[in-house]
């Protein structure tokens, strides 16, 4: 009992100190507590598809790296057919998965002090391909399975959620983005939420992980860009991700400098009307 009262006082004096409002904090069990609500893949889907529509394309693929158990699938699949009716446009959900859990390791960026071998094994991920339409899983090596996508698939990218935990899979998988981009698969910005840039346990900083995988990416690629989003008060649309979302540039795009604003010259002109923009469309 004596451990059990001292767990108590500890997490009653972090939820004192939580800097952020705590209905974060209940999102985020809810989240925990309940695998498939996902606010932040839902707001995902519908900016990533907005923003499609506004270029002209009426399907795009979304990608998810490291499938595990499923649940981002089952997630995926359940708010775009929510998306897919409100925008008038069909998401394909694509998964990428080695089918035997995370690889072995002999790099230190890897943390392999916290991730083992094995991790994550899931032997049925052919069943989500049966249960669901419109979702394709590419089993084994990414750089291999990246390669019989990117060769059977013309449709652009909108989104692509991280989630391989390692720096090496990570770094492995950036260090392809230029073949997507040359095979123009990719829209001129597209989302990437990356999962492991936050780990409670303190291990994980700008030395090792996603986020080294991501420094050295910026810094090897000229025309390919991973910016982050600025975390600002006025940023509302994304509960549960600020700080993990970053835009993919692909500066050589030929629709990069297409405009997809929200301003028409009659909104900067001053002559506006009495009726607001609303939030809703923003």
């Amino acid at each position: 009992m004596e451990n059990f009262f001292y767990k108590i006082k500890l997490l009653i004096l972090r939820i004192l100190g939580y800097e952020k409002p705590l209905r974060v904090a209940l999102l985020k069990y809810l989240s925990l507590k309940f695998t498939t609500f996902r606010p932040h893949y839902e707001t995902l889907i519908y900016e990533s598809s907005k923003n499609a529509v506004k270029l002209g394309y009426d399907e795009i693929n979304i990608i998810e790296l490291g499938v595990a158990g499923g649940d981002g699938i089952k997630t995926l699949v359940k708010y775009k057919k929510k998306v897919e009716k409100i925008l008038k446009i069909k998401i394909n959900i694509i998964g990428f998965d080695t089918g035997t859990g995370l690889p072995d390791t002999t790099y230190k960026q890897d943390l392999p002090f916290f991730w083992k071998k094995g991790d994550y094994t899931n032997q049925n991920l052919n069943n989500l391909e049966k249960e669901f339409i419109n979702v394709k899983i590419y089993q084994g090596n990414i750089s291999s399975t990246l390669d019989e996508f990117v060769n059977n698939n013309k449709k652009k990218i909108g989104l692509i959620i991280f989630d391989l935990d390692l720096y090496s899979s990570t770094k492995l998988f950036l260090n392809k983005i230029h073949e997507l981009s040359k095979k123009n698969l990719l829209l001129p910005r597209t989302f990437c939420y990356f999962d492991d840039l936050f780990l409670a346990d303190y291990c994980l900083d700008d030395s090792n992980g996603e986020p080294l995988a991501i420094r050295e990416f910026n810094t090897e690629f000229k025309d390919l860009k991973l910016g982050k989003f600025f975390d600002h008060i006025n940023d509302f649309k994304f509960p549960l991700a600020k700080g993990q979302i970053y835009t993919l540039h692909d500066l050589n795009n030929v629709d990069y400098e297409k405009y997809i604003g929200i301003y028409n010259s009659e909104s900067l002109s001053g002559k506006k009307k009495d009726k607001f923009r609303s939030l809703l469309d923003d």
